[in-house]
């Protein structure tokens, strides 16, 4: 049996995520009432810029035909431009590449990069992205760990798993998915000295534009002495609101550029232009981005508001898309064997789509995405889930501790 179906497992590697959605939307069909809170796409609305000129773009008949394995050039220098200006950055168009979306550049990158013979460190609670595309490349997986309650790297787990042998590429996700952790400027500097130029370090910042409460670092600003080792990953699904749109960037060093461009020669042929072109204009518009981060934050902190204290104790983001709830202890005194079980029990009683940790090698925690206008209410109603059960559960024991007593009596 060839190794990719043998290996792979696609049972215990499925996306509950889209499982878990599938699943609200035939409740939905149904005639539930289900609030969503299972994928990051976002409820606000394209700017209106952005699709104006792709509507432009698509009415002329040259521009549609336009053909650029590594993406339009005219985007590739304004994503250059954007970088060197907003995040004080040195790079030029060479160093950047375009695909649809950024999932697979880390395909692509993963396979470049690494192999059966070599290992890819990867933070956890991680992103399955990583783990699947590190699967796919045959590398062996080492962990990282984010400390879920502080927030903070691990750097004793980092220095007990990376190799200077074995180690081909390490991922930082920040902010991250899904805790909602900053990677601070100075643990980031700690990681690319443990590396020490002995592994490329690819630096996801899908999310650099909903920072929260601070200030977003780059390494390509804070660590210039490190670029020849520096991948950045980026797209405009989210700040930028455009998710079904499939436009994301790498900005790497040259070399890897042109073994991606040869790549994405073969196998990608071109990313639509017309959402190129849009693109470029997202890059102007900085009130949208800053909207989302502001409505975002104050779902947030909802989140915290409402669920502390539920026996399902919510982990306060700092940025990003999604909320996460420790229900570790919640599953073991009512027998779920992990989230995936919990987040089902969520679905029907409360009407509430949310996503099991299975997927972030957190099996007993959940995520919920921001990305609903309802998204209150729908915290309201878990607080009522949680809470409910917990009432009911005590109701049950003082009946049974009646019960008892009375017995004894008789």
């Amino acid at each position: 049996m060839p190794r990719t179906i043998r290996d792979l497992m696609p049972t215990d590697l499925e996306f509950q995520m889209f499982v878990l959605d599938e699943l609200a939307d035939d409740r939905i069909a149904k005639g539930a009432d289900v609030v969503k809170l299972t994928i990051g796409v976002t409820e606000l609305a394209m700017p209106q810029i952005v699709l104006e000129r792709m509507i432009t773009s698509l009415k002329d008949p040259q521009f549609v035909r336009r053909v650029y394995p590594e993406g339009l050039p005219e985007l590739r220098a304004a994503i250059a431009e954007f970088y060197n200006n907003r995040h004080r950055a040195n790079v030029s168009t060479e160093n950047v590449i375009v695909n649809t979306g950024s999932s697979p550049i880390f395909r692509n990158i993963f396979q470049l990069l690494s192999g059966p013979e070599y290992e890819i460190m990867i933070p956890r609670p991680y992103y399955a992205l990583y783990l699947y595309c590190a699967k796919l490349a045959g590398a062996t997986v080492k962990f990282y760990d984010i400390d879920i309650d502080s927030k903070r790297v691990d750097m004793d787990s980092f220095r007990r798993n990376f190799s200077p042998e074995r180690t081909s590429l390490v991922v930082i996700n920040s902010p991250g998915n899904p805790v909602g952790n900053i990677v601070t400027p100075d643990e980031m500097r700690e990681i690319y000295q443990i590396v020490d130029g002995n592994a490329y370090v690819l630096n996801d910042e899908i999310y650099n534009n909903t920072m929260f409460y601070d200030e977003f670092h780059s390494p390509l600003a804070i660590l210039p002495e490190y670029a020849d080792h520096t991948i950045v990953t980026n797209s405009f699904s989210k700040g930028y609101r455009m998710y079904t749109k499939r436009v994301g960037f790498a900005i790497l060093p040259k070399e890897l550029q042109t073994n991606l461009r040869v790549i994405q020669q073969h196998t990608l042929l071109c990313t639509d232009p017309c959402y190129q072109a849009g693109m470029i204009e997202a890059l102007g518009d900085n009130e949208s981005p800053n909207h989302l981060m502001q409505v975002y934050r104050s779902r947030a902190e909802y989140t915290c508001e409402r669920l502390a204290g539920t026996g399902c104790e919510p982990i306060a983001a700092e940025g990003g898309f999604y909320a996460m709830l420790r229900c570790g202890d919640w599953n073991a005194a009512r027998g779920f064997a992990s989230s995936k079980e919990l987040a089902r029990d969520i679905l029907v009683k409360a009407n509430v789509a949310v996503v099991p940790g299975t997927d972030f090698g957190v099996p007993n925690d959940l995520r919920l995405a921001f990305c609903n206008e309802r998204y209150n209410e729908g915290i309201d109603r878990l607080r009522d889930y949680f809470t409910s059960a917990v009432r009911s559960e005590r109701s049950a024991h003082a009946r049974r501790a009646v019960a008892a007593e009375t017995s004894v009596e008789a």
